[in-house]
């Protein structure tokens, strides 16, 4: 499943992908090699009060002295696009458009089974 990331990830100065739910949960993440103990740390943030006060926001792009956050609005939560200042953020939008119908396999496992289980009783 990890492999959806992998066009994102190509491009020159993204360190980064995370996928996080409307309940703050992360649902997927992987980085490229050199940061990979990025992910052990993104695993202790409480990303539930960041995750709420993006509510109604579309897309958003937050610009820091050496880094930015692209930030994308799914089905599942949120898709957070971590790069350099460097990176051309179109490249990164585009590539993020084409995968968000992906994300949304992506589910928790509880809300999967509950659809399941209405499609099949209901």
């Amino acid at each position: 499943m990890k492999d959806i990331f992998q066009d994102v990830l190509g491009i020159d100065g993204v360190h980064g992908v995370l996928v996080v739910s409307t309940d703050g949960a992360i649902l997927a993440n992987q980085f490229s090699s050199k940061y990979k103990n990025e992910e052990e740390k993104l695993g202790q943030i409480n990303w539930a009060p960041f995750v709420l006060e993006l509510a109604g926001i579309l897309d958003a792009e937050l610009v820091f002295d050496l880094a930015k956050l692209y930030v994308r609005k799914s089905n599942v939560g949120y898709l957070f696009v971590i790069m350099q200042d460097y990176t051309q953020i179109s490249l990164v939008r585009i590539n993020c458009e084409a995968l968000l119908p992906l994300l949304d396999k992506l589910k928790p496992a509880t809300k999967r089974i509950g659809e399941i289980l209405r499609k099949k009783i209901f």
